[in-house]
């Protein structure tokens, strides 16, 4: 056929079917590695790993207390073709889903090629569109399974049996590449045997030249049907699966329809997607009309290749329920493609709503890839992120509980903790044994962490004997919810050490009080790497909560915070049930960060019940008296991103926040360096923003943080540094910061690195820089101001709300500044009540404008700001009526204020009305 193209014809299409195939392919790779592996990849990922013998038996072997052997329902080619794969690529999330990838992309020129053989180029290119387009191509192209291999083996039979002119032959030798191409389909799916009776009665209609040889080839995977008939028959009377219930015809036919137009991020509920989904089922039934006018023995072979499957599937679900989504029927997505792709030609030859009608299908479909993208929930069940998050938290006198045995493949291919690691049954199968286990565990457990993927009502069943026990054995601490799209994943923590321990004589007696609620009679720490043990003697007070948190933080003495714990105080053990007169033990652990330098620190604790802080006594949190570690300062697993000449590596550059940033802030970095000499010959450090060829310096300081510096270091330490990059207020647009390293005698150290021209100042982090909002219309605020400072900011308009308040009560001030000209330093808004500027205030409210968000160096011209104080109200406040006075000042002392006549306010304070106070 494309010898009929004329060559600038055929330039043009290699040209836009290489666009096409590109914009698919970066769609495709967006983001591929970064969602979690789900169960389903899990066990490609375990086929894959397995031996040649096991992947083609389908042989899995599921490690609970006893290990399970089961046989996966699944045929081999899929995981043959990425057993190959990993070998030469690895097995990281990215390149399991490679294949998947690469087969989607191959969809493409195959529904180009099959709609030039349906005699419509206009087809074979909205073939190829929708295919590229596909948010179901997209969703399963992301995906370490088989099913995009299917439909390209699905497309590639379509192609090779449509006929090529009517009356045509199929060909001897197009025959054999179909043939080969079912059973290749065959040993992809157990569905595409569906497909086998379908293409029997569509040869029925082919011509009597063909119909004995077709015959013939048909009956191989009949044969082949045959041989695997006792598996599939076990398969079916074996009652029914988890997660499988019968859906009605009705129900199947629907879901296919829309799913392989929109995919499974498509708000189908909504009432303004309904005109969309009918339009797609009118595009299909516009395609059938048209090639049943033109070319019937095609209409004939794609109706065939779609209800055949469908029907089938349908009638064995009275049997055994079979279908769950589309991936069970993902061979019929070709034919409805190419359906479709007719009726769009179709349409397109009419008039200009012709041409509207398969736009809006395509931005129905772009639609669907966005949401599939911009979803806040990630796309697979988030086994990773659970693993992750107990790995760094659980010790090795923990145990952690996987519940579902069809993880096993991801269990060890996530879990990183030295904590043992259980698997168990998601239905209660394997559960006694499992708890007759532990009861008998030969060592003292201090936590067991249960990570299941059932809800709260799951778990409250009779036959989830674990999750019973631990209730009835351990103390509930909290729970981690990991969200995704389809199974929420939950870590549920218990804690079972005593809380009857008695103090040591390593304990520091305090006696502070937390409210009413208990009293903190002493504390202990035991550094145990990687992680500070901190031990709380709690005693009871007169109040109760089953809600009560403590927030604990390890801080050094420059006021740096290390690490953070938020844990609850045992919800099932609350205070009103601890013993009266004695105290009662509880543990934190603290995870110490790669890089903790030897020194002094603190532990600063605060207390909450619900979101309400409980004051300590003397003030809102208590800090410890200061005690020394030896810091953790072991070897890091990390390798180096960039190493000095002065003998050092850097191992990471990490902010602690993540963009936006904003000129006129700062960013806190994290450094983590690796010495390689004793100490390294580098002695201090700079920071510079890089802009093009402008170098501005941010900051210069010692290496190492104040209480560890880099002449202390030995080879092979890990040392990490906290370090606030400031960024001016005339920064624009986009950079780099840098880093450069001097020696003793203020000399740079070039970077080790092969780009010359990060050889003076090696980039840490690409920074793009947001503008701030601003705001250019007045603030419609009640009462009206008047009233400058310092010639810079005026204030517009003002509102003060209530005007009449009970002591304790609050009262709010909003203020809207209108800025002159930019500020040139920081400044403080003061917001005073007395009844004259002269006086001492009885209540402030001072503080940066916007509660210093933003910096006011970076205020323009010509803009409007909203500015919000309160005031809270002393208790034992006189009743009366109070003025309340605003103004600024800043480290000089208070800006000048005038009035609209240029008339200076005593003492810089400007009047703002006055609020009555009174019970």
């Amino acid at each position: 056929m494309r010898r009929h193209m004329r060559p600038w014809a055929r330039s043009w299409a290699m040209g836009g079917m290489g666009l096409l195939l590109l914009l698919a392919f970066g769609l495709r790779l967006h983001r591929l590695g970064e969602p979690s592996l789900w169960g389903d990849e899990g066990l490609s990922l375990y086929r894959a790993r397995a031996s040649w013998e096991d992947l083609l038996r389908g042989r899995i072997v599921l490690q609970g207390i006893q290990p399970i052997e089961t046989i996966d329902n699944h045929p081999p080619l899929y995981f043959a073709v990425l057993k190959v794969w990993v070998g030469l690529a690895g097995d990281r999330e990215f390149t399991l889903r490679f294949p998947s990838v690469f087969a989607s992309i191959l969809m493409i020129p195959v529904a180009w090629v099959a709609g030039r053989r349906l005699r419509e180029p206009a087809a074979a290119w909205a073939g190829a569109i929708l295919a590229a387009a596909s948010p179901l191509y997209l969703w399963y192209a992301q995906e370490a399974r088989m099913y995009t291999l299917l439909a390209l083996e699905s497309g590639l039979l379509l192609f090779l049996l449509l006929p090529s002119g009517h009356g045509a032959s199929l060909g001897l030798r197009r025959q054999i590449a179909a043939l080969m191409t079912l059973l290749a389909m065959i040993l992809t799916h157990y569905t595409a045997f569906l497909l086998v009776p379908a293409l029997g009665l569509w040869a029925l209609a082919q011509p009597r030249r063909d119909l004995r040889r077709m015959a013939l080839w048909l009956l191989i995977p009949a044969l082949l049907f045959g041989s695997m008939f006792p598996f599939l028959y076990q398969r079916l009377t074996s009652g029914p699966e988890r997660d499988y219930f019968f859906v009605p015809l009705e129900g199947i036919l629907t879901d296919v329809l829309r799913a392989s137009a929109f995919g499974t991020s498509f708000p189908y509920g909504d009432p303004w997607s309904w005109p969309l989904q009918w339009l797609w089922v009118g595009v299909i039934g516009v395609g059938v009309w048209t090639l049943t006018r033109r070319m019937p023995e095609a209409v004939a072979l794609l109706l065939a290749a779609f209800f055949g499957p469908l029907l089938g599937l349908y009638g064995l679900s009275h049997l055994k329920p079979l279908y769950q989504n589309i991936r069970h029927l993902f061979l019929i997505v070709p034919s409805a493609y190419l359906l479709a792709s007719v009726g769009l030609a179709a349409l397109a030859r009419r008039a200009l709503w012709g041409m509207l009608l398969p736009s809006l299908l395509l931005m129905g479909m772009l639609f669907s890839d966005y949401r599939y993208f911009a979803d806040p929930y990630p796309l697979k069940d988030d086994w990773r992120g659970a693993l992750a998050w107990v790995g760094e938290r659980a010790a090795l006198e923990d145990l952690i509980i996987l519940q579902d045995l069809q993880l096993t493949p991801l269990a060890g291919y996530y879990n990183r903790s030295a904590a043992p690691l259980l698997l168990t049954g998601r239905d209660g199968e394997g559960q006694e044994a499992l708890v007759r286990r532990l009861e008998g565990w030969p060592r003292p457990i201090e936590r067991i962490w249960l990570i299941v993927g059932l809800s709260s009502e799951d778990l409250a069943r009779p036959e989830q004997v674990l999750f019973h026990w631990l209730g009835r054995r351990g103390r509930y601490l909290s729970q981690e919810v990991f969200p995704s799209r389809n199974v929420w994943v939950r870590v549920l923590v218990y804690d079972f050490s005593s809380p009857g321990c008695a103090p040591s004589p390593r304990t520091f007696p305090t006696g502070v009080g937390f409210g009413a609620y208990f009293r903190l009679r002493g504390f202990e720490v035991e550094p145990s790497s990687p992680f500070l043990r901190a031990r709380f003697f709690w005693e009871k007070g007169s109040a109760s909560s089953l809600n009560l948190w403590l927030g604990i933080q390890l801080v050094d003495e420059a006021g740096t915070v290390w690490a953070r714990e938020v844990q609850p105080i045992w919800p099932s053990y609350p205070p009103e049930r601890w013993p009266e007169g004695e105290p009662v033990c509880q543990q934190v652990r603290l995870r110490l960060p790669p890089g903790l330098p030897p020194g002094r620190y603190r532990l600063r604790v605060e207390a909450f019940d619900l979101d309400r802080r409980i004051p300590a006594d003397g003030g809102p949190v208590w800090e410890s008296p200061f005690f020394s570690l030896e810091g953790y300062t072991e070897l890091s697993s990390l390798s180096p991103i960039a190493r000095s000449a002065g003998g050092l590596q850097l191992l990471s550059a990490q902010p602690e926040a993540g963009p936006p940033y904003f000129p006129g802030l700062g960013i806190p970095l994290w450094l983590r360096w690796r010495a390689e000499a004793s100490p390294p010959e580098a002695r201090t450090m700079a920071l510079f923003w890089q802009q093009g060829g402008e170098r501005r310096l941010l900051f210069r300081g010692q290496l190492g943080p104040s209480t560890f510096p880099a002449d202390r270091w030995r080879a092979g330490q890990v040392v990490a540094q906290r370090i606030w990059v400031p960024l001016p207020p005339d920064l624009r647009g986009y950079g780099q910061i840098r880093l450069a390293l001097y020696d003793e005698a203020g000399r740079e150290l070039p970077w080790d690195t092969f780009w010359p021209f990060y050889r003076r100042g090696y980039p840490v982090l690409p920074v793009s820089l947001s503008s701030w909002p601003v705001r250019r219309k007045p603030i419609p605020l009640a009462r009206e101001g008047g009233a400058c400072f310092a010639e810079t900011v005026c204030l517009d308009r003002y509102e003060i709300q209530p005007e009449r308040v009970a002591p304790g009560g609050i009262v709010e001030v909003r203020l809207a500044w209108h800025v002159r000209r930019r500020p040139e330093r920081p400044g403080v808004v003061f917001v005073h009540l007395s009844r004259r500027p002269d006086q001492p205030p009885r209540a402030t409210g001072d503080g940066p404008p916007q509660g210093g968000q933003r910096p006011i160096v970076t205020w323009e011209p010509g803009e409007y700001v909203e500015d919000i104080h309160t005031l809270r109200i002393p208790e034992d406040l006189p009743a009366g009526r109070y003025a309340i006075f605003v103004g600024w000042y800043s480290e000089e002392g208070r800006w000048m204020a005038v009035d609209p006549s240029g008339a200076r306010y005593r003492m810089d304070a400007v009047p703002l009305g006055e609020i009555e106070v009174r019970p």
